[in-house]
């Protein structure tokens, strides 16, 4: 099951809107509302290439398999629409010659769909319509992954968020990263035992074990930053690194209880997140900001007091 973030619904199609405005410019892309008489089987053309285009997102998580069969549905119920409206799409495009009709999804992993729209394009081909490019017509799916320096200057704009859903850490994976990293562990549970509301040792466990999830959790989510935005990443990797420059400074300095500190460093720097790096989503800035704190408990930046008996 691919567990990554996706856009969907009405979302997905305004930022493909947006990317596809951006790919061939306002004069060339011509959006077609759907408030009237549905969409007609197009999300919009472009003048020039005479391409064609659909969006859809459908709700994720979803396996593979089923996401493959909510993309041949929606594959196959839209060329319908693009061969049973041939009179009202031929006065919509003109004298434009459609040469593509592009599927535009978020994610496809399955070269089924790509066998099912090559079937589709001989459905098509077959109807002899007035607007299709009979000599050069082809259906073929396009994803999010195609427009990455469009969707890098919407994340530069701010007209678009990073939302990352990573899956959750599992029991299994927290257990498997403490029994090979035993000094960082026990690093961790020695800064558990400065806490004051970390009393018992059961509390102390918890934390542990809620730190070490943060960790691994937000990990994961700034390897998909790294794979698919690397800008981006180097904007939070960089804003962290000015973060812990200063901080084992900041934690010695600090008055207040050793909670009170931890608490305050995460809301920091999630804030930081969110106000210095542009296009995070609040939920990835919350999950990074904890993946940094985690991170710092583990590797000593973020230090504290021993705890002073009355």
């Amino acid at each position: 099951m691919d567990n990554s973030p996706r856009l969907s619904g009405d979302d997905w199609q305004d930022l493909a809107n947006q990317l596809l405005e951006l790919r061939y410019g306002p004069g060339e892309y011509q959006q077609v509302p759907d408030n009237r008489a549905g969409d007609a089987g197009i999300e919009g053309f472009t003048i020039r290439e005479g391409h064609a285009y659909q969006a859809y997102g459908p709700e994720e998580p979803l396996s593979t398999d089923k996401r493959y069969k909510k993309l041949r549905t929606k594959m196959t119920n839209d060329i319908k629409k693009f061969i049973d409206n041939r009179q009202i799409l031929t006065k919509l495009f003109g004298d434009v010659s459609i040469s593509r009709w592009i599927l535009l999804v978020p994610h496809f992993d399955d070269k089924r769909i790509v066998e099912h729209a090559s079937k589709l394009t001989e459905k098509v081909l077959a109807e002899n319509l007035p607007y299709v490019n009979e000599q050069d017509f082809r259906l073929i799916v396009k994803s999010e992954s195609d427009f990455p320096i469009e969707l890098e200057e919407l994340l530069r704009r701010g007209l678009t968020d990073v939302d990352i859903v990573v899956p959750d850490a599992t029991e299994e994976s927290i257990l498997e990263w403490q029994s090979s990293h035993g000094p960082e562990v026990a690093t961790l549970d020695d800064k558990a035992m400065r806490i004051p509301t970390l009393d018992t040792e059961l509390k102390r466990k918890r934390f542990r074990r809620r730190m070490l999830k943060h960790y691994l959790e937000g990990q994961n989510a700034r390897e998909e930053l790294h794979q698919n935005h690397p800008k981006l990443y180097e904007d939070v990797r960089h804003l962290k690194s000015q973060k812990e420059k200063y901080l084992q400074t900041e934690t010695m300095l600090a008055s207040a209880p050793n909670n009170q500190v931890l608490t305050d460093t995460i809301n920091d720097i999630k804030n930081s997140l969110e106000n210095e790096v542009g296009g995070l989503s609040p939920g990835t800035a919350q999950a990074l900001a904890y993946e940094s704190a985690a991170d710092w408990l583990i590797r000593c930046p973020l230090d504290f007091p021993e705890i002073q008996d009355d």
